[in-house]
């Protein structure tokens, strides 16, 4: 009897609790408010639209980066083109390059003579294009590598006079005169090879002695003649 008892409760609470589930099914499968469905269909409209809103940002990306590129080559084009022409200025100012000068404006100045071989500094220019030679100095600065022309005179008055072109450190032609009565003149040219940055000057050779005055007798004169 008592076993008969108790298989008739397990019945009953097997039943209970399989009752008590399905009616949490039933609750969780009923239909979802009106109000949460609608949300949600909002949402999804709206995430769509940003999927669609980023579609076209990408692509105006795109556009906007291809457009900069375009612009950034552009630009090198011109920054290019603009190289181009400064080099061609550069090239053809430096093709323009001729000095002639004397050492003195007015008065009248005699140098020398001096133990040792002595630069003379030739103050008044006459014209120096391309600013190759420096009139503080007495010397001039090739800009380019090419063939240079040179020439220079010298005058003395009853006296020995000579003048050397150096190129470099090299002693290359001697302008001189002796003239022991009245006054006298010498010159001398030379055409050189010269590198950039290669220096030419004129040194008063030891123990002579030059003249010059508003008659610019004792020149300095040298020009470019062609690049190589």
């Amino acid at each position: 009897m008592k076993i008969t008892v108790f298989l008739l409760l397990l019945l009953v609470c097997s039943d209970s609790t399989a009752q008590t589930t399905l009616e949490a099914d039933k609750e969780i499968q009923q239909p979802l408010p009106q109000d949460i469905r609608d949300l949600l269909k909002e949402l999804a409209a709206s995430v769509a639209q940003q999927k669609v809103e980023i579609t076209f940002l990408k692509i105006e990306n795109q556009e906007q980066a291809a457009k900069l590129k375009e612009l950034v080559k552009q630009e090198t084009e011109l920054e290019k083109q603009r190289t181009e022409i400064n080099n061609l200025k550069q090239q053809f100012q430096v093709k323009q390059v001729a000095f002639s000068a004397s050492l003195v404006a007015h008065g009248e100045v005699t140098l020398g003579p001096f133990n040792t071989q002595t630069t003379l500094v030739f103050k008044h220019v006459v014209t120096n294009i391309g600013n190759a030679y420096d009139a503080n100095t007495g010397v001039f600065t090739a800009p380019v590598k090419g063939a240079y022309h040179f020439e220079w005179y010298i005058g003395v008055h009853g006296s020995i006079a000579g003048a050397a072109l150096v190129k470099n450190t090299d002693h290359i032609f001697l302008a001189y005169e002796h003239q022991t009565n009245g006054f006298g003149t010498s010159s001398e040219g030379v055409t050189l090879l010269l590198e950039a940055e290669d220096v030419v000057f004129l040194r008063l050779w030891p123990n002579t002695k030059v003249f010059d005055n508003l008659y610019h007798h004792t020149t300095f004169s040298g020009h470019l003649l062609f690049t190589v």
